[in-house]
Order: C-alpha cells, then structure tokens, then sequence
C-alpha cells in the first residue's frame, strides 16, 4: 500500500469512526496519528519514516478543509479559523495573536502548528508542505477528494505499473536525445494522485551544449495531472475518459501519458539548440501540448511546480 494512499485512508476511517462524533477535530486528529501509525506497522511493516506524523497532520487538516461530507463542528471550527486568519497579512501575527488568545490549549506540537499553518495558508492561497528542519508555505496545489481517491482504489495497481513502464521508456528517450536525469528519494511521503512519483527528485541535465542549469522535472505533477486532472473548481477528478464509467482504460491511458510526457520531452528536445519561445512555437505547430508564454530567462514554469497548478488546499481550526 502506498503510504500517502494510508493516510488518507487512515484519515477518512478516524472523521467516520461513530464512537469519536461526539470529540472535536484535534482530538480526532490525535487519534488519527495513532491509527495510521497502526496501519503502517501493519500493512507496510518496515521502520516508520522520520516524517511520519508531519505528513499525517498535514494530510488531516488538508482534508478537514475540502471535506465534501463535514461535520457540523468541522464546519464551526474551519469559519472561526478562516473569519480570524484572513485578517492576518503575517502568519507569524496570526500565530502570535492565537497563541495568546488560546493559551490555554495551545501547546508547541505539530497538530497545532498544522492547524495554524494550514488554516492561514488556505486564507491566503498557499499550501503548506513539510521538511526535515522546517515547515514551508508554497503556491496552492489543487487537492482530489476523498471520493475520487476511493473511486481510484482499486486500480491504483495498475495504474503504478502502467505509469512505472512507461516513465522507464521515456528514461531511454531522454538519454537518446542527449539528457540524463538522476534520482534521488525525498523525505516528503506525497500525494496519492502522484502515485509515488513525487516521493523522490528527478534532476534533469542538458547535453553541454544546451550550457543550461540543470532543471527539476516534476513528474509527480505530471502523473496528477494525466490521471485526475484538475477541474474548474480546481479540485481533482478521475479523468472522464481514462475511467469511463469507473472501468480504467489501460489505451486511454497510455495514449494520454505518451501525449503528456512527450509534450515535454519535445519541448526540451527544442530549446537545446534554441531559445525557449521559439522552441514552444516549434512545439505547438507539431502538435504538442505547450505551456503558457513566459520569458526566456524564467521558462522554469514547465519544469518547477506550481507553474500552473491551481490553488487551494487545506486549513483547520482550533478553540
């Protein structure tokens, strides 16, 4: 089991557990971690992660504010939040003024950093994403429901081993044309929708001749992105084709893959030899999927994330 598919599991479990409706959403994320640490030991068997409790606390409180079934004192806990973080323009005021005003239950502990970080992020268009020294705000990610995540569930194997084959053919297609990439793991447990793919870093090298830096490909995303693309209310949904009518369409998805990837691929193929415009003009008459103009000097969009990521994400709450 993947360890991102746990936690949101393991979440989903503890908000619809009958004996804790009458507890409140700290208390139910306490016995979240305990859950999933439970489940971890038991489905994937190995040490925990040194991550572990920030990847579950984040995870919990980005659901607690894109619950499509929220409890009623979810809902009073995420409008206080929201009504009182939004008139913050510093999150370090914001943590300060709540720190006093509930001095009484606040304690220096990842569930209330969380709930401050994630309920301050969701106000003013951020994600909050975890690390091994600290907690950071980045550009909002568009976040999959649980709903989708469940309609996914059972074909998530496959869908790894489809995806896994046929990054490792564009692995020989990039060395082909001149790239190498390297990989390493990240300390980060990611998201469901990424399939693992952004529980490591992938360093792209051009060929010297491109003389450019190397760049961070964010196959993570991608894979999101072909799978559950994003909607207009920016959250995620199984794409309608791929998995029409909940049956998953193994063509479909290797021909949107080997579209999305390529797209990419082709693209950087271009600009070895010449500059970025020119070479997602080239792109877009062969028929490719490009992205949106940017300037030469700051064409990072299509290989950083966030370029066209939609935002919303998560934020709690607190009394």
């Amino acid at each position: 089991m993947h360890p991102a598919f746990l936690i949101r599991a393991g979440i989903d479990w503890v908000r619809h557990r009958p004996d804790l409706k009458e507890s409140n959403p700290y208390s139910r994320c306490e016995e979240t971690l305990k859950a999933v640490q439970m489940l971890w030991q038991q489905q994937i068997g190995r040490t925990e992660p040194p991550l572990l409790e920030q990847a579950i606390v984040t995870a919990y409180w980005a659901e607690f504010f894109h619950a499509e079934d929220s409890t009623p004192d979810e809902r009073e806990w995420r409008d206080g939040l929201n009504k009182r973080s939004g008139q913050y323009d510093s999150f370090e005021d914001w943590q300060d003024w709540f720190k006093k005003s509930y001095a009484k239950v606040y304690r220096d502990n990842a569930i209330w950093l969380s709930v401050l970080m994630t309920s301050w992020a969701y106000t003013h268009q951020f994600d909050v994403v975890y690390g091994e020294e600290s907690w950071e705000f980045v550009p909002s990610l568009s976040y999959m429901p649980t709903t989708e995540m469940w309609r996914l569930e059972p074909h998530m194997v496959t869908l790894q081993e489809v995806i896994r084959e046929f990054w490792h053919e564009e692995l020989r297609a990039y060395e082909e044309a001149g790239f190498t990439i390297e990989e390493k793991t990240s300390t980060h447990l990611g998201r469901v929708e990424c399939l693992g793919f952004d529980t490591k870093v992938y360093t792209l090298n051009w060929p010297p001749r491109a003389n450019r830096q190397p760049a961070q490909l964010e196959v993570g995303d991608l894979v999101a992105d072909i799978i559950v693309p994003a909607g207009d209310d920016w959250y995620r949904h199984p794409d309608n084709i791929i998995f029409a009518h909940d049956c998953l369409d193994v063509t479909a998805l290797f021909n949107r893959a080997q579209y999305m990837f390529g797209s990419r691929r082709r693209l950087m193929e271009l600009s070895i030899d010449g500059d970025f415009e020119k070479a997602r003009a080239q792109a877009s008459a062969e028929g490719w999927l490009v992205p949106p103009s940017v300037d030469e000097e700051d064409n990072t969009e299509w290989t950083t994330p966030g370029g066209t990521e939609p935002s919303n994400w998560a934020a709690p709450a607190g009394g």
